[in-house]
This record gives C-alpha cells, sequence and structure tokens, in this order.
C-alpha cells in the first residue's frame, strides 16, 4: 500500500481509521444445487468442489511456499520486489510461470506510468556540539533542491503546534529556513503548504509511532500541492533535529534533494477461468509489487500468494466454475494504484458491467494483526462483507468491520466505478487499542504492523495464524461467488 497525502480515513495514506463496532449478522447462503461430481484425479478428491473444499486447498502452510520464492526473489533483487526493480520483474515471471504450468492463458497487461527516480538525498546538521548525518527520503514527486542543495537554518514549532495553521508560525522565523514537523493528521501535504506561506525553503517530517526508529518514504500527490522540498527522518532523529532546533538558534542543515520523472511500463497479470457465466465476472486481486524499500512479504505478498494458491486449487475446476473468475496481479499500487486504475480506465462500460464483484486484501498477516472486513454498510459491498462476517463467526474468530475507503488500495479504484468491492486487512499503522488486543491478542500500543514499508517486512515477521485464517477466508468467499448463483444474484440486487 502506497503512502500519499491524500484524506486520513485512507491508512494506507499513512492514517488512522476508527474500526467499526462488531455487528452480529450471518452470511447470506446461496442455495444454489451442488455442481456434479469432479472428474477423478481432482485436487478436490473426486467430489464436487465447494468453497470449503477450495479453502482447505488455500491454508497458510500452502501460501506460505509462495512467500518464500517471494523472499528469495527480494534477496536476490536487493532486498525488495519494488515496482520498477528487478524484484517485481522476478515475481511476475514467477507467477505466471505458475498459473502457465497450472493450465491458464496468461496476459501481462503492459501499463504506462510516470514514475520519480530520486538521484540524491542528504541531510547533514551542524550545531555548536558538532556536525553529523541524518538519513533522510525524499518525498516522491516534490520539487528538488539544486544540485549543491541548500544550506539553511533550521527552525521548529514550539511544543503543540502542529504547523497546519499560519498562526502556528507566530513568532517563528521560518522565511528562508528548513523547518522540521512532526507529521499530523491535517495532512503533510498541508503541513508543507502552510510551512512554504510561512516562507521556509523546505520541510523535514517525521511520522510519529511506536515504531521511533521507523522512517517511511512518502509521496507528494497531487503534486500542484507541494511547492518546496521536502523529505522525511525517522521519529528518533526528527525529535532530535527539534530538540537542536529549539536550543541553538544557530543550528543549520544542509539538505540536498533531488529526483526527476521516469517514463516506464509495469504490467498487471491477468489469468482467468476457461468456464464460468462470461456475465458475471468475479475479480480476485492482489498488488505484486513491493516499495522499493521493503521486501514487501506481507504488504503484499500475502495477498499476492493468496490469490496465486486460490488459482492454482481452481485450475482444474476452471472450466465448471458457475461464474467466470479472473486472478489479476497489480503493478505499481504502491505508486497510489498505477496498475488496477489504468485497467478499470480501459474498460468499457459493458465490460465494467460484466463484473459482478472485486474480491482484494492488504497485508493479511502482520506481527501484530487485527482482522478487518471492508463493509460500507449498504449495497452489494455490504453483501460481499457478510460473507466474510458469516465465515468468521461460524468459526468463532474475531474480526472488526471497517469502510472500504480505509484501507488505499486496488478496491477502490472499483468501488469508483461503481463496482461492487469487499476484502480483509490485518491492519497496518493503526495502533493497537487494549480492546483490540483482548480481541485479537498481540500487543496493545504498539502498530498492527511495525514493519509496514520497512526493510523488515520479510517472511519470519509473517504471523502464521493470521495468514492461515486469513486466506482460507479469501478462497471461500471466492468460492460462494465462483460456484454458487445466489451469492452473485445478491450482490446484483443490492446494487
Amino acid at each position: 500500500m502506497p503512502v500519499s497525502a491524500r484524506p486520513l480515513r485512507h491508512t494506507l495514506r499513512l492514517a488512522a481509521a476508527a474500526a467499526l463496532s462488531l455487528a452480529c449478522l450471518s452470511a447470506q447462503q446461496a442455495g444454489a444445487a451442488p455442481l456434479p461430481s469432479a472428474p477423478a484425479g481432482t485436487t478436490a478428491g473426486r467430489a464436487a468442489l465447494s468453497p470449503e473444499r477450495l479453502a482447505d486447498g488455500v491454508r497458510g502452510r500452502d501460501v506460505a511456499r509462495h512467500l518464500r520464492a517471494f523472499q528469495r526473489i527480494a534477496d536476490e533483487s536487493g532486498g525488495n520486489r519494488g515496482y520498477n526493480r528487478p524484484g517485481f520483474t522476478r515475481s511476475v515471471r514467477y507467477v505466471a510461470g505458475k498459473l502457465a504450468a497450472a493450465g491458464y492463458e496468461v496476459e501481462r497487461q503492459r501499463v504506462p506510468y510516470t514514475d520519480f527516480d530520486v538521484a540524491e538525498e542528504r541531510l547533514s546538521v551542524r550545531t555548536r556540539s558538532g556536525g553529523r548525518q541524518v538519513p533522510v527520503l525524499m518525498t516522491r514527486f516534490t520539487p528538488s533542491t539544486s544540485a549543491a542543495g541548500l544550506d539553511a537554518r533550521m527552525v521548529a514549532l514550539p511544543r503543540g503546534r502542529t504547523g497546519c495553521t499560519a498562526s502556528d508560525y507566530d513568532g517563528v522565523t521560518a522565511r528562508g529556513a528548513v523547518v522540521v514537523l512532526a507529521r499530523d493528521a491535517c495532512g503533510f501535504g498541508h503541513q508543507q503548504q502552510v510551512a512554504a506561506q510561512a516562507g521556509a525553503r523546505a520541510v523535514v517530517m517525521y511520522y510519529p509511532t511506536p515504531s521511533p526508529q521507523n522512517n517511511y518514504r512518502l509521496m507528494g500527490l497531487p503534486r500542484e500541492n507541494f511547492v518546496i522540498p521536502m523529505g522525511t527522518v525517522s521519529q528518533t532523529d526528527g525529535e532530535r533535529l527539534a530538540r537542536q532546533a529549539a536550543s541553538d538558534e544557530g543550528a543549520r542543515v544542509r539538505l540536498t534533494l533531488r529526483g526527476d520523472d521516469v517514463r516506464r511500463t509495469t504490467v498487471n497479470v491477468i489469468a482467468e477461468t476457461r468456464g464460468g457465466d462470461p456475465d458475471d465476472v468475479v475479480v480476485m486481486g492482489g498488488h505484486l509489487d513491493s516499495v522499493p524499500e521493503s521486501p514487501g512479504i506481507d504488504d503484499n505478498g500475502s495477498t499476492a500468494a493468496t490469490v496465486l494458491q486460490t488459482a492454482l486449487e481452481l485450475a482444474p475446476h476452471q472450466d465448471r466454475v458457475r461464474n467466470k473468475v479472473r486472478f489479476m496481479w497489480w503493478g505499481a499500487e504502491e505508486l497510489i494504484d498505477v496498475g488496477s486504475g489504468y485497467y478499470v480506465d480501459h474498460l468499457s462500460p459493458a465490460e465494467r458491467g460484466r463484473i459482478a464483484a472485486v474480491l482484494n486484501a492488504e497485508l493479511l498477516a502482520p506481527s501484530n494483526y487485527g482482522r478487518f472486513v471492508w463493509d460500507p454498510g449498504t449495497g452489494g459491498s455490504h453483501r460481499i462483507a457478510e460473507l466474510f462476517a458469516g465465515y468468521f463467526e461460524r468459526r468463532g474468530l474475531p474480526y472488526e468491520r471497517q469502510d472500504p475507503g480505509a484501507i488505499g488500495s486496488d478496491h477502490l479504484v472499483f468501488q469508483e466505478a461503481g463496482i461492487p468491492v469487499g476484502g480483509l486487512d490485518g491492519g497496518n499503522l493503526q495502533v493497537k487499542t487494549p480492546e483490540q488486543q483482548a480481541r485479537f491478542g498481540g500487543t496493545a500500543g504498539q502498530m498492527f504492523d511495525p514493519c509496514y514499508h520497512q526493510p523488515c517486512d520479510r517472511l519470519e515477521a509473517v504471523d502464521r495464524t493470521a495468514l492461515d485464517t486469513n486466506a482460507r477466508a479469501l478462497a471461500w468467499v471466492l468460492g460462494e461467488l465462483a460456484l454458487r448463483d445466489g451469492a452473485v444474484r445478491g450482490i446484483r440486487a443490492a446494487g
């Protein structure tokens, strides 16, 4: 999931969404007749494929095999599977190869996009007590400094001021300075604008979390809102810089942030069942790329691997599904839904109308996991949420409901096109409450995923219990939609 300056309701835009109260609603079960017996030799044990049997083939240990492959790819590709890096290309080959071997026709949809390459990012601070280098990440798509960088005073706001309003700069000589700010609820894009209006030459931002050593690269989108250079540092470094600025009027920084737009092409990987009603298509997808700073095993290898294992388990039965299933792995989601946006934008109105439902997921198995079902409360998307809710309730698994917009990801472009969406996430930058600790276990006061967009988002940080339960849930709901007429009819009827 990408990090941008969109409203706080999007957790992928580094926001914390309030989880909705638990609802005791059972899933709507379809009354369709069972399918005829499967041919001998299929993975369904010579019996009719059902949602339960499909889910039984998508256990955590089955999904983990693909996660191990993604981890190997990252390790062999500079530590990441970034959308513009060799690790993504190798991930595409891995997924496409598995699908082709299982009997699917695989399409690689080419997607042109504008990337932003960082050429240089350097920050040094000088105070009366000496100087030091501070690791800094340039915010993508924001203005560059000159090649020589800028040498300026460093200032910070008095305690209690956020930089969200012009009055926060009263008594602060920001003109010509580099301002150190903590990311606040008004949004880092807005904070940058207010700093620029106060005369600041650049902003150094940090994001306060219970993991203060983490640093998060941000994206300055929409880019017209960003008018001065901006970089991020860890909370540990940011708070130290703020203290130095407050105690030493002579504190100065040299900041060099340089980057350029680059035209590139990514791909969406697409495979669909041969059979099934082409007028009732069920899309199951997840993004295949990581950020360039991380292996991306939970974000979002956990979903990409679950979708792959579901496709492989369904492969022997793909001629016999009621509704056509289209499996998709998106490219460049971490640049704000590039692959999925391109796909939806290039569907005709008739093609959009044939898509009955979209299943997506994010961060299925963080180390301090929760379980969040996406539910807008009405319409076809609510009917999908009821399927997930019924699945979890029958198994005594706790969950919470939240609006689909609380996690910004590929499903939102389908939602904006009027297509019902549903899915799950395990939580990312939100901080687990004591009530959620009682519900899910783990540790209150810590983020659900302390490795979100960090180098530690590796296989060993994945919670295997969460992976098992959430992967099975996604496969089961896909089975309901693919194999039973009633589930899709209910979604269509709800609008």
